[in-house]
């Protein structure tokens, strides 16, 4: 079978990306040997365009495979989510096998020398990403998902699991900011399945305390267990093939996910948005009456269309905290097409999908600190302080925004911990407006004149480390760099211990 399975990921990969692979670098090669190529290439774009939801020439544009390239044949930087793909893509044309070790220590190195910018260890492919890259070295909120793309059957072998679960000890301490993704044959096929074919979904679904809606088209709503949820990874991307973004792994958002997911299991149906899912057709079985505590239903042509972040994200969790999740439920409305119009399924996932982001900052604007910080910086100081989402940021001296005060007033404080919080996480500061850290910074006895004053020293120190950054290169620019909180935090101890000395 592994055979037929390739041949359907080698037509897939040709369709897709044949045109878009640059070759020009073997353009002397045997035949047989480019073909290999363009399909290792392919790959590797494959996995940046269905991990990254991008499309395939900007996909194909993020191969780096080559001479030279150090382990890594493809990179993406998903701004949006502030998460960074590389990719390492093997082709084994008999779809028997796995990674070799001697690839992986290549592929781990090669991470390891993009993390501390040491460019000039890669080949030029790498270097027309070099800002891209950059821009997720410089984030402290970015995230890194490291992806093992092949066709061969066998899972890696534990001593290939050595060297990635050695880099992943080292990068996820004290907190986790990188993942490993492996597509392996079977994973691979399913992706090509369920964009292939379409192959329906049927699933069968407990509802706790359901509801219904019976015009203008049928619906159940309810309560669904975690743990019935976790299951349903055994379809894949099948399930969610016609949501507009597949899983995306280990993102800000995801992990927030998870994390309450873990602790708090028991609010997690008051915490999250919910999974929606369109039926084909959707009926309930007897089972049960019409008692609304439970129910069980019959959901033919299943697929997500919102909330493929959360069924993934559970069933992830599930692999390691199968347990402490074990009370959590989902809100989960089921959707039947049989009467809709044309087109309805399509809508119903773009307005599901198209609402606007809530970040954890927009909560700030609840608290009224903010808007007396506001009419006194204005008042006091003649500046302005934009701390709600959509207010445009005032130009330099007229005034600043709530992350730069946020920032500035957590590194001027005693504990280093806010300083380090503002510089890992800055959403964090504002997880929850009635408690510290966020109490920490804004609370009644801030005054206008201390926050004006913070904002004025991160400023200055801003400026001196840019001109550090430009004149230092590799490790010591990203010294430069991520230091730049714990620079700020010894400024303002040094300068309180002067005024306390003067």
């Amino acid at each position: 079978m592994s055979l037929i399975h390739v041949g359907h990921i080698k037509s897939t990969l040709l369709s897709r990306f044949d045109g878009y692979i640059d070759l020009s670098d073997v353009a002397s090669a045997p035949a047989d040997q480019k073909e290999k190529i363009l399909l290792t290439r392919s790959l590797a774009a494959f996995s940046i365009a269905e991990l990254g939801n991008i499309d395939e020439q900007t996909a194909a544009q993020g191969v780096t495979d080559g001479t030279g390239d150090n382990g890594i044949d493809s990179v993406y930087y998903d701004a949006a989510e502030r998460n960074c793909l590389l990719v390492q893509s093997k082709w084994i044309t008999s779809g028997n096998g796995s990674v070799e070790v001697g690839d992986v220590h290549k592929f781990v190195q090669g991470v390891r020398d993009l993390l501390e910018a040491k460019f000039d260890r890669f080949n030029d492919k790498m270097l027309r990403h070099k800002d891209k890259v950059f821009a997720a070295l410089s984030d402290a909120s970015a995230r890194f998902t490291i992806i093992l793309a092949y066709t061969g059957e066998q899972s890696l072998s534990d001593d290939a699991m050595v060297p990635l679960n050695e880099l992943l000890g080292e990068m996820n301490s004290p907190s986790e900011v990188m993942s490993l993704r492996t597509l392996n044959q079977r994973e691979l096929h399913s992706i090509v399945a369920s964009g292939a074919a379409g192959e329906a979904v049927d699933l069968e679904v407990m509802l706790h305390q359901w509801g219904m809606l019976q015009t203008p088209y049928l619906a159940y709503y309810g309560q669904v267990a975690v743990t019935d949820i976790a299951s349903w990874s055994k379809f894949g991307t099948r399930l969610t093939a016609k949501n507009l973004r597949q899983f995306k792994g280990l993102t800000e958002v995801n992990e927030s996910i998870s994390k309450t997911l873990v602790s708090n299991a028991e609010r997690f149906w008051y915490f999250n948005n919910g999974i929606t899912i369109l039926c084909q057709s959707l009926h309930k079985k007897p089972l049960g009456g019409p008692n609304n505590e439970t129910g069980t239903f019959e959901c033919s042509g299943a697929s997500v269309v919102n909330g493929a972040q959360t069924v993934g994200t559970i069933g992830e969790a599930a692999k390691s905290n199968s347990l402490a999740m074990s009370s959590g439920r989902v809100l989960v409305r089921l959707v039947s097409l049989e009467d809709c119009p044309p087109g309805f399924g399509d809508e119903l996932t773009r307005a599901a999908n198209t609402q606007n982001r809530i970040e954890k900052r927009d909560f700030a604007a609840l608290d009224p600190n903010q808007r007396r910080l506001r009419t006194e910086l204005f008042l006091e100081h003649q500046k302005e302080y934009a701390y709600q989402t959509g207010e445009q940021a005032p130009q330099s001296d007229a005034g600043c925004t709530l992350d730069e005060a946020a920032i500035a007033l957590a590194c001027s404080m005693e504990d280093i911990a806010l300083a380090v919080q503002a510089k890992r996480e800055v959403g964090m500061l504002y997880e929850d407006i009635t408690k510290p850290p966020y109490t920490s910074i804004f609370n009644p006895s801030t005054t206008a004149l201390a926050l004006w004053r913070a904002v004025t020293i991160l400023r200055l120190c801003e400026a001196k480390l840019k001109t550090e950054q430009q004149e230092k290169t590799g490790k010591e620019q990203l010294i430069a760099i991520h230091g730049n909180r714990f620079v700020l935090h010894v400024v303002f101890h040094r300068l309180t211990a002067r005024g306390a000395s003067s």
